[in-house]
């Protein structure tokens, strides 16, 4: 396959994976009331944005991708740690719930800032 057709089948799949990433930022379910299966929500949102960072191509693999593309790689995860640490009971069940939705929401919003400012289109 020549090289064109394969930069511009990354271009459109990753226009494709940039949409949906701008949706998942603009629909993080963060202001729900404090609840497990809130908690939940977001960790399976936070697990999409994971799975759209692994399967983006950049065509300019510059230092500068490579690092916001890991730290954001590091954001995602730490809110899916954090989320599962309050699944699991390690979170306090008194009245700091909205705390630990928050620790799962700021690390989500910040992978995807870093990760949406990469693209250029």
């Amino acid at each position: 396959m020549p090289l064109i057709i394969i930069m511009q089948n990354q271009e459109i799949m990753n226009h494709d994976i940039f949409t949906s990433l701008q949706e998942l930022m603009n629909h993080l379910n963060c202001k729900a009331k404090n609840s497990p299966t809130a908690v939940l929500a977001v960790r399976f949102q936070c697990e999409e944005v994971l799975r759209h960072i692994e399967h983006l191509q950049f065509t300019n693999n510059s230092a500068h991708v490579q690092l916001a593309t890991k730290q954001a790689l590091q954001y995602i995860s730490t809110a899916i740690e954090e989320a599962d640490a309050y699944i699991l009971g390690k979170g306090s069940l008194s009245g700091n719930k909205k705390k630990n939705l928050m620790d799962i929401c700021g690390p989500a919003h910040a992978s995807l800032e870093i990760i949406l400012n990469l693209n250029y289109n």
